[in-house]
């Protein structure tokens, strides 16, 4: 995997912390050049304290990705520093699990600029340059909730199936022209979206999903769905829609019971 990433140009939202810092340091662990990207400032600094020498070839970009012309600076900056550029992760995002009726439009308009507008500037940016190059690879996070329907995140789930159905659109239109896509799906993993929750028992440590991220990138997998109890409960729902019915149906009654005496969904 190493020779794969090796002096390779990438650029990284949501870098500071969970999947896209672990990412960023498989990456430079790979000898790639990094653009780092997040708004947490702070967080950002800190992760140059610890990655100790491979922050040599890390960069990072104070990013709100949510504003068009910021991504787009971000972007082509990475693009301009070797003269290519290799890789765009769109990772940044938000988590969103409440009860639909206490949805307000605020909330609706945060949550799609995060998740989904954030992946179209990054991508509106790259691909003109990637094409101008004749390659690129371009990897999207989604979520299992952009593949399979869980109740009480609709608004969630509405932004990650876009995000799935975005790349895999653009995954055939450009395969032609050398550029990858490929869409992350994660289930659970240990990170700060779990804020002020008790984090699953069954979460994946954050660095475990990065170095499986990028293992999937550097074959080119179109998808790459974890951990196997989540792949596995996705190819059971496709194959049966009883059973998916059956799963979800349990799962909304469960989450509204634990709003009702508890107050939260977990």
């Amino acid at each position: 995997m190493q020779e794969y990433y090796q002096d390779k140009v990438c650029v990284v939202t949501g870098a500071a912390a969970g999947i896209g810092y672990a990412v960023c340091k498989n990456l430079l662990e790979a000898g790639a050049h990094v653009f780092m990207a997040d708004i947490d400032v702070n967080g950002l600094k800190k992760t140059m304290d610890d990655l100790g020498k491979y922050a040599e070839k890390a960069f990072i970009v104070p990013t709100d990705v949510t504003n068009q012309e910021q991504v787009q600076k971000l972007v082509q900056d990475a693009a301009v520093y070797e003269g290519h550029l290799d890789f765009l992760f769109n990772n940044a995002g938000v988590g969103a699990t409440m009860p639909f009726e206490t949805v307000t439009l605020d909330i609706w308009e945060k949550v799609i600029n995060i998740n989904l507008w954030s992946v179209i500037y990054g991508i509106h940016t790259a691909i003109p340059i990637m094409r101008k190059q004749g390659s690129g690879h371009i990897v999207n996070t989604s979520s299992i909730a952009g593949i399979l329907p869980p109740p009480y995140q609709a608004v969630y789930s509405t932004t990650k199936y876009a995000v799935t159905g975005l790349t895999e659109c653009l995954r055939y239109e450009l395969h032609d022209e050398g550029i990858y896509f490929t869409t992350v799906c994660p289930g659970n993993v240990a990170t700060s979206i779990w804020k002020g929750l008790d984090v699953p028992a069954d979460a994946m440590p954050a660095d475990e999903a990065g170095r499986i991220i990028l293992e999937g990138v550097a074959k080119k997998e179109s998808m790459i769905v974890f951990d196997d109890s989540y792949k596995e409960l996705y190819m059971k729902c496709r194959m049966d829609p009883a059973f998916q019915e059956e799963v979800f149906l349990n799962l909304a009654r469960e989450r509204r019971e634990n709003y009702r005496t508890k107050g939260t969904y977990i």
